[in-house]
């Protein structure tokens, strides 16, 4: 295993990725990865045919005709009994486009019916698009745009129902020279989504990506070419900050996902081992499936390095899981909050008395306090005696027939201790990889005739449940988190 991380970190595609991972952009800066508001603006910015950006409306051209591909009703024209074929046209690109009213962002719902409806469109426009006929006369149809942004929540209840019928009411109202209008409604969200108005379309940012910024990112004017570079770049960044509601990817770039299938290959191992050895097993079980049980190394030595190399390379690491297993993207944002990690503090108590005084105790060291308290008031227990008061099976998936059945070990001087359950029984591996063994976090059995030394490894879930253990078994022992 040590040989295939060094391989991995030297390999062009992880110094590459790492890099373009790790690279500040604006989003990041401000603390608005995950924004709704700052990617609407974005969006509006790069559909606007009058924004800086030098490419004129073929943004708004080709988002026009991911809506027509996924549109399941069609708007037709009418003039002298005609009918157009407007989706086709814009599939087409046979049209043209002006500008009625000007993007807009947060557009006020009740400024469009003056009915004082409640809520704010997040990207507003009046567009006029004029095709010609069968007998090559223009027909113009007026199309009021809106865009609903959902990066981290579902729509409100009817949310889009009622904003179409009040872009519609709006629309009726437009100049009589358009032979038709109509609204346009865009659902654009993280995962697919069904809206609730049938005359809505959902579009994801991979959509939006793939199909409408991507294309024409090589045309950008450069000035403009590092904003947008820097937009790609964080839709493929997973956020990992406690202010992003959503954690996730967005959208992958096939760059991106190019240097995220050459890194996966041959070292799929490696990040996977990495995953299950930081986060709690039934949910990785759930999201990695049959390969869970023989994807763990069983080698603490290695295990240890793979967390650390997790944590140096954090953002890396996430994103190839998300490569891995997107189709459980909403567990893995849940899972990837911050609060999921080892970084709540606790104090333990004995009757009232903290067992490591003015100490605010990691999960792991909060462990050992909860350990020692249980001997304050049982000092004459064997080994025996407190393996069956805190029963691996129950307490510990990480150990729990992986590498060790118990959680407290006699302690000897010679540094080394045997694997006692998995694949790697009884082979031998440093102690001081998974178990305390310095004298303030040696445990005092037998009346201090004897020493153990208990785990130290507890992830999230497994501390939660030895706590749950304690509150309802050993009322002496005070936890509290500070």
């Amino acid at each position: 295993m040590k040989n295939k991380i060094l391989i991995l970190i030297n390999s062009v595609e992880f110094q590459e990725l790492n890099s373009y991972y790790n690279e500040k952009t604006i989003f990041g800066a401000l603390n608005v990865e995950r924004n709704e508001n700052r990617h609407s603006a974005f969006i509006a910015w790069w559909l606007n045919p009058k924004s800086e950006h030098g490419l004129g409306d073929a943004p708004l051209k080709l988002f026009l005709r991911l809506v027509a591909t996924k549109e399941s009703g069609e708007i037709i024209f009418k003039k002298n009994d005609c009918r157009v074929d407007f989706y086709s046209r814009v599939l087409a690109g046979d049209y043209n486009i002006t500008i009625r009213e000007d993007f807009e962002l947060e557009k006020s719902v009740g400024k469009l019916n003056s009915d004082n409806s409640k809520g704010r469109i997040d990207i507003w426009s009046a567009l006029e698009l004029t095709v010609k006929d069968e007998d090559g006369k223009d027909s113009s149809l007026a199309v009021g745009m809106l865009i609903e942004n959902k990066i981290y929540s579902n729509e409100g209840k009817n949310q889009t129902v009622r904003y179409f019928e009040a872009v519609n009411s709006y629309m009726n109202e437009f100049p009589s020279e358009m032979e038709y209008s109509s609204g346009m409604g865009i659902l654009l969200t993280a995962t697919k989504q069904k809206p609730s108005c049938d005359q809505f379309t959902n579009i994801t940012y991979q959509e939006l990506l793939t199909y409408v910024i991507e294309p024409l990112m090589s045309s950008v004017d450069a000035d403009s070419l590092q904003f947008v570079e820097a937009f790609v770049r964080n839709l493929g960044r997973p956020a990992l900050t406690e202010n992003n509601k959503h954690y996730g990817v967005l959208a992958v770039s096939k760059k991106e996902k190019m240097l995220l299938e050459r890194v996966v290959t041959n070292n799929r191992d490696i990040f996977e081992n990495a995953f299950a050895s930081l986060y709690p097993s039934a949910d990785v079980k759930t999201i990695i499936g049959e390969r869970y049980e023989t994807l763990t190394s069983g080698n603490i030595d290695d295990d240890n390095i793979l967390r650390m190399l997790w944590d140096a390379n954090e953002i890396l690491f996430k994103a190839v899981i998300y490569h891995l297993y997107g189709e459980h993207s909403a567990k893995l944002d849940k899972l990837f909050k911050s609060s999921n990690r080892d970084n709540s503090k606790y104090l333990v108590s004995y009757n009232g008395t903290e067992i490591f005084p003015d100490k605010r105790l990691s999960k792991a060291m909060a462990a050992c306090a909860i350990f020692k308290a249980y001997l304050m008031e049982y000092p004459s227990t064997t080994l025996a005696e407190l393996q069956k008061a805190f029963p691996c099976e129950k307490l510990n998936d990480y150990y729990y027939n992986r590498k060790f059945n118990e959680l407290f070990y006699e302690f000897n001087c010679d540094g080394y201790i045997l694997f006692t359950a998995g694949k790697h029984k009884g082979e031998k591996t440093l102690a001081q990889w998974d178990f305390y063994v310095d004298d303030e976090k040696l445990l005092s059995i037998e009346n201090g005739q004897k020493k153990a030394m208990c785990v130290k490894m507890w992830r999230k879930g497994d501390f939660d449940k030895l706590i749950e253990f304690v509150e309802e078994n050993y009322k002496f022992i005070g936890i509290e988190e500070c």
